[in-house]
């Protein structure tokens, strides 16, 4: 049996959701780590607690990963994706696969990193919910990043479109603003000076829209000036 309610849970996770809007990465990491222990010694058939782990270790390898916890980030995915095959989720599991394919594609290993991501997308789009929608937004994000880092430019920024307009269905700015901010970096990278800064501007008022000021202002620094 857990340790926690899966109503507290939820509480939980989003109390930890402040520390990443503010881009408290440490304490971030914290939070999500003592969440997973607060459930306790978990059995094989308990696949709610199973489920409710893998989310809160999916959170905290990701946080871990913010600040380049390699090893640690790794460690957590490994159990996570244990933890989210048991659990029996469909969106569970996509989630884990696609943290795995953000970890493959940040460690240089694109050939894995594509794997996992491909796998991602197609259970997210086996329904229609919110959650599917906006994990196949993530994995579309996720998707062109890959495809900007292996050289295939075209591919990248048209997923990146598809990647703002499915997060957009569903309201998720910080998931728009990111898309925005991932296309900047792509333009910068070839030289693309004016649409790069005009993304980024984009970027910040998305993020802005979330209530993610730390965020925007860090990259109206990085513009330079305030176009927004």
């Amino acid at each position: 049996m857990t340790r926690i309610e899966p109503e507290e849970f939820r509480a939980q996770l989003d109390a930890g959701t402040a520390h990443e809007r503010t881009r408290q990465w440490a304490e971030a990491a914290a939070h999500y780590g003592t969440l997973a222990e607060a459930l306790g010694d978990l059995g094989a058939e308990d696949a709610a607690g199973r489920g409710m782990r893998a989310l809160a270790l999916l959170r905290q390898a990701n946080a871990l990963m913010e600040l380049a916890r390699w090893e640690e980030a790794r460690r957590c995915l490994d159990i996570a994706l244990e933890d989210a095959k048991a659990s029996g989720d469909t969106v569970t599991l996509a989630q884990a696969l696609l943290a795995a394919g953000v970890y493959a594609t940040n460690r240089g290993d694109t050939a894995r990193a594509k794997a996992f991501l491909m796998d991602a997308l197609e259970r997210f789009h086996r329904a229609d919910d919110p959650p599917s929608v906006q994990g196949r937004g993530w994995t579309f994000l996720n998707l062109a990043t890959l495809y900007g880092k292996t050289g295939r430019l075209d591919l990248a920024f048209v997923t990146l479109t598809k990647a703002q307009d499915v997060l957009g269905t569903v309201e998720n700015w910080a998931g728009v603003a990111a898309a925005w901010e991932a296309q900047a970096q792509l333009r910068r990278a070839i030289h693309d000076e004016d649409r790069w800064r005009e993304d980024l501007a984009e970027a910040v008022i998305f993020y802005d829209r979330e209530g993610m000021k730390a965020k925007a202002d860090q990259l109206r620094r990085l513009l330079g000036r305030k176009l927004v």
